[in-house]
């Protein structure tokens, strides 16, 4: 069992007082809003995914991406616990898992998908696409177990997800490592051409962006300043609470693996790791200025 498996669930009570207090004593009324990140959801693991919503939704209201934009921007308020959730990479269980579980508890989502990935039509293509890109061998991440099962969703799919109501995203055009890419010509390929591709076949505006694998170390500040060109909210792979920070091309997510236990994601959004997270957010946010 890893560190963060064993130490971090025995965290959750202590902080959640902590938070309990603060709240208290700030004479303010409490809001936190946060926003979850999931990837590929597994057929064997779609009931500890429904048991995961269904607990989460004891303690926290789950908002639409418009609600969530719309606080960010400053047009309406929210309070209490909110979450919002998120899916990269644009696996096809992300379709099931909507359609089965989501749509029924009225949760909608975002979904962020890689257009190249989602562009391939055959199975054997695909699961190229998933080893080579998704997890290369640079990034030392074992394959799933569920490797050979896993396909991408289809524009049908995306069509379907927006909709019933759910919100796409794009995720860049092949998944790379953006502090590699010198080349505007090439970022401007990967991040913003490739969602006007999307919103072409979908006949939609995508206003929400997501950097491939995350952290700051695999984007840059040029990256940064393309993705704001054309998006309006661009969301990190760097936890913490959304309610703190207010700024649309910062969003902070929460990354859950479906190993994860209760007490365990609920430790996360209690805060728990956030303070891992803010040298490397203060040194984002510095690239972007004083713009929103």
């Amino acid at each position: 069992m890893s560190y963060k498996r064993k130490i971090i669930p025995l965290l959750y009570y202590p902080y959640r007082v902590v938070n309990i207090l603060r709240s208290i004593f700030s004479n303010k009324t409490s809001t936190r809003v946060r926003v979850l990140l999931f990837h590929d959801i597994p057929h064997t693991e779609k009931d500890s995914f429904r048991e995961k919503i269904f607990y989460l939704s004891k303690k926290w209201k789950f908002i639409t991406a418009e609600t969530f934009g719309k606080y960010l921007k400053g047009e309406t308020d929210l309070s209490g616990n909110n979450l919002l959730l998120s899916f990269d990479d644009g696996f096809f269980s992300n379709r099931i898992v909507a359609e089965e579980i989501l749509n029924p508890l009225g949760i909608k989502a975002i979904f962020f998908v890689v257009t190249n990935f989602v562009n391939l039509t055959t199975h054997e293509e695909q699961r190229k696409f998933i080893k080579e890109r998704l997890y290369p061998e640079w990034r030392k991440h074992p394959l799933p177990k569920n490797f050979n099962e896993m396909t991408s969703l289809s524009c049908a799919d995306l069509k379907y997800l927006y909709e019933t109501g759910h919100t796409i995203g794009s995720h860049t055009a092949s998944h790379p490592d953006l502090s590699k890419i010198a080349s505007e010509e090439e970022l401007l390929k990967e991040v913003v051409e490739s969602a006007k591709d999307l919103e072409k076949k979908l006949n939609i505006k995508i206003e929400h962006f997501s950097y491939s694998f995350g952290n700051i170390s695999f984007f840059s500040k040029k990256a940064l300043q393309i993705a704001k060109s054309h998006f309006s909210f661009i969301h990190t792979g760097m936890r913490g609470d959304n309610s703190k920070s207010m700024n649309s091309w910062a969003i902070r997510r929460d990354t859950i693996d479906m190993e994860d236990s209760l007490q365990l994601m609920a430790s996360f959004l209690e805060g728990v790791a956030d303070f891992r997270y803010l040298s490397a957010l203060e040194k984002y946010e510095s690239w972007g200025g004083d713009s929103k």
